[in-house]
């Protein structure tokens, strides 16, 4: 399971190093990047949408998105545990909640993959459909799914799920000493949207880290389904090619993405969300402005994403049968005293 996560990060390597080469070694992408971007569309707090002027060329937008994405991997390297310390140690459940995020994402990524693709085709076979985009330039349509984890993520995830446990956490410090000055009480606000288990850890609250689902808080399951429902509406409601077969995926991708919110911080779900725009886009728009073999490696990607996905499930569902097993045997046997059922015996 090391070597395939080590195999897919290198995967990743080249989805980014293919992105920069599209937009500016290929004709279609130096035409693309020569025009400007009018404005900058943001969202905050999932219904609360505004463009900045912005006025800046193709070319140099998607090189900020693309060193946002590089800091983004940055900061999950050099989280700890480190990458190496993690690769070093067995996959195992226990394990994949203290892990480093870069060994983790391979895996939650490839695994909720292939569980969108079973359910969309569940769905499709019942004739609910689930469409896709369309864009008439697609470089423009590259750049334009590459950026969307940025605000997609800040209006869904940290602007919502961070919000609201940040409120609750400084509610229910309220009467402590060292949280009564409103710059303490900022601070924990910002910790929680850029963290919110390092707040937990903090404040001493159960951390997935070391619970695993039971870290959760009833208050972060309500929020993380309401986003992960709205995340899903979304899609289908604001139109783009997107059918009501959408909703579902994308809430099931939404829980996933707060999930790992939750546990790891804002950089997990943009990175995790970029596995599924800018990752496969990159080869996408690779086969579309017919690269020399593109189609191939495309196809290569797809059966790496696929196979290492079904994978790491059967080793989760494996392990998990073999941690039940273990405490199957491990359970004490209470010998009980053998009773007549004659009530003269005594």
């Amino acid at each position: 399971m090391a070597a395939i996560v080590v195999t897919v990060l290198l995967s990743y390597a080249v989805s980014m190093a293919l992105g920069l080469f599209l937009l500016y070694g290929s004709p279609q992408g130096v035409d693309a990047a020569s025009r400007l971007v009018a404005e900058l569309p943001l969202s905050v707090f999932m219904i609360a949408n505004f463009s900045i002027p912005m006025g800046a060329h193709v070319g140099v937008f998607f090189l900020a998105i693309w060193v946002l994405y590089v800091v983004a991997f940055f900061l999950a390297w050099s989280d700890a545990p480190g990458l190496p310390a993690s690769i070093r140690e067995a996959v195992d459940e226990s394990s994949m909640t203290r892990s480093n995020y870069l060994f983790v994402l391979p895996q939650v990524a490839t695994m909720v993959l292939v569980a969108i693709v079973l359910l969309q085709s569940l769905q499709e076979s019942a004739g609910v459909q689930t469409g896709g985009l369309s864009f008439e330039n697609p470089v423009l349509g590259f750049l334009s799914v590459s950026y969307a984890p940025f605000v997609e993520e800040l209006s869904f995830r940290i602007t919502t799920i961070g919000l609201v446990d940040g409120l609750y956490f400084m509610w229910r410090t309220r009467r402590h000493s060292q949280y009564e000055s409103t710059k303490s009480a900022l601070r924990l606000l910002a910790m929680a949207l850029w963290k919110p288990e390092r707040a937990k850890e903090l404040l001493g609250f159960r951390t997935i880290r070391d619970y695993g689902v039971r870290g959760i808080s009833r208050l972060e399951w309500v929020t993380l389904f309401f986003t992960s429902g709205a995340f899903g509406a979304a899609h289908y409601l604001y139109g783009g090619g997107w059918e009501i077969g959408k909703i579902s995926t994308a809430m099931l991708s939404g829980l996933a993405l707060g999930y790992v919110y939750l546990r790891y911080g804002a950089y997990a779900p943009v990175l995790l969300h970029w596995f599924f725009n800018y990752y496969f886009g990159a080869f996408d728009l690779a086969s579309q402005l017919k690269m020399p073999g593109a189609d191939t490696l495309g196809t290569a990607i797809d059966l790496l994403s696929f196979g290492a996905g079904t994978i790491f499930a059967a080793g989760l569902v494996v392990t998990y049968l073999a941690r039940v097993d273990l405490l199957r045997r491990r359970r004490p046997i209470v010998e009980r005293a053998y009773v007549s059922d004659f009530p003269n015996v005594s």
